[in-house]
């Protein structure tokens, strides 16, 4: 009798609180929320250089490998600190040496701070053991943003998404790749993506460059409230546990370096390889909880309804809605070309994500943009935007509502003519593999999901399911 009662209780107790995670995490979500005014964007202007060229050079990353390249020579020439704030790290060689060139880099005297997302931060497996490694090192510091509460749903949505890392305020790199196999293997696993980042150079770390807002953002989500050091203190067992993986970690680099294995003797000339800029700007999404203000989506689209010419897209996921449609400028000059680059249901690893982009695939098509769903082999997930041939976006952001509303995410505007060239032509390959799906607000050809022969069980499940998700786009 008294085991009943308690079964009863646990499972009243357990009914209570999946009504408070529905209310709290779903339901409070699920109202609209009011348009903010007052926080103001910059005009287009303002993202445009009047010098010559400027202090800060780029380099455009389209190899995942080069990219994994360019993240070692940054950690190997680090002198002073090295600042990393990822959405992971995840397993895999590439991942495994990278830590050990950051412990190389302690060891010889480099202050190192690591940020990541306190729930996806991917050192778990593994790569559980490297927590320990990392944060018993007397150089290094390891924090977590926004650590999972179960008291506090509504904080689970506040994903810290921003892939970046500076050194010394003379390199920084940003864009949509987090450290893992699947990012930068020279020889690409099953999940491979394709993916894009941007290294900034800025050689005699001038106080006037991009990197020093990256730093001061960097600076401002590690000393956050909603930032917390992995761990208060180490017990014996996990310091020992720490000491063990180091030690694997320094031996797996060492070895590396000895074999002479290309990825950890990169040879990058940043001043031959980068190109000159007529100015460099760094944009960021506030760091609040539940709806954030969308400065980032807001800063691209009003960018947007400034171009005369084209308006060039790249972006994993699309899912135009209504949330984002209320920050879109009537404005919007019908006179630039668009064009738009997105996964198909052959390419997208995103399920969810996707079936939100079928359930409003439409809006897209009505805009009149050209519309291209990449169809080959592995996936996209480089963000981009380029306007007028010359500036360009590159960063952490989606077109989606978890990335306008819900994730930290920060992109930089190149003001470039050279850089947008080279990121055009990137695109550009891209659309040669794949499939012209809409134009002149008409479907040209039959979308992959719409043709039998293609992917017949994804396709069928993805569009039963964008009937779903097309009620809680405002999560996706």
């Amino acid at each position: 009798m008294a085991g009943k009662t308690a079964s009863k209780g646990l499972l009243l107790i357990l009914c209570v609180y999946f009504l408070y995670v529905a209310v709290t995490a779903v339901v409070i979500f699920c109202f609209p929320k009011e348009k903010e005014a007052g926080r103001m964007t910059n005009h287009i202007d303002t993202y445009m250089g009047a010098k010559e060229s400027t202090v800060d050079r780029v380099l455009l990353l389209e190899d995942g490998y080069e990219s994994g390249l360019a993240r070692m020579q940054m950690i190997q020439e680090a002198k002073q600190s090295i600042d990393v704030a990822y959405y992971s790290i995840a397993k895999g060689e590439t991942s495994e040496l990278l830590l050990g060139a950051l412990i190389e880099a302690a060891d010889r005297g480099v202050k190192v701070r690591i940020n990541l997302d306190g729930i996806c931060h991917g050192l778990r497996g593994e790569l559980r053991n490297a927590r320990f490694a990392l944060a018993s090192h007397e150089n290094i510091e390891l924090r977590y943003y926004e650590t999972f509460k179960p008291f506090k749903p509504w904080t689970w949505h506040n994903r810290l998404h921003d892939k970046i890392m500076t050194v010394d305020g003379k390199l920084a790199i940003i864009g949509g790749r987090n450290i893992a196999d699947k990012y930068l293997a020279s020889q690409p696993p099953k999940d491979f993506v394709y993916d894009r980042d941007v290294v900034i150079f800025n050689a005699k770390q001038e106080k006037d460059s991009v990197i020093v807002e990256m730093k001061r953002y960097l600076n401002e989500l590690w000393n956050h409230p909603y930032t917390s050091e992995a761990f208060s203190d180490l017990s014996k067992k996990q310091t020992e546990k720490g000491k063990r993986m180091r030690a694997k970690l320094s031996n797996q680099y060492s070895d590396a370096q000895f074999a002479k294995a290309e990825f950890v003797h990169p040879s990058i000339d940043w001043t031959t390889s980068t190109a000159a800029t007529h100015k460099v700007s760094f944009l960021h999404n506030p760091i609040e909880r539940f709806f954030k203000y969308p400065f980032v989506w807001k800063s691209l689209v009003d960018i947007a309804a400034d171009a005369q010419q084209s308006v060039y897209i790249q972006s994993p996921y699309i899912v135009p809605a209504d949330m984002l449609e209320e920050y879109v400028p009537k404005r919007l000059d019908d006179k630039a070309e668009w064009t738009i680059l997105t996964n198909s249901v052959t390419s997208t690893p995103n399920v969810i994500a996707f079936s939100g982009y079928l359930g409003l695939r439409d809006r897209i098509v009505e805009t009149g943009a050209k519309l291209y769903e990449y169809s080959k082999l592995y996936s996209l997930h480089g963000k981009s935007v380029v306007y007028d041939e010359r500036l360009s976006a590159v960063g952490s952001f989606n077109l989606d509502s978890r990335s306008a509303f819900l994730n930290t995410e920060s992109m930089v505007i190149i003001d470039s003519e050279a850089f947008a060239s080279q990121l055009i032509g990137a695109i550009d390959s891209k659309i040669a593999d794949s499939t012209l799906v809409a134009d002149e607000k008409k479907y040209i050809q039959p979308p992959e999901d719409k043709q039998k022969d293609q992917s017949f069980f994804k396709a069928t499940f993805l569009n039963v399911l964008s009937k779903i998700t097309v009620y809680c786009n405002r999560f996706i």
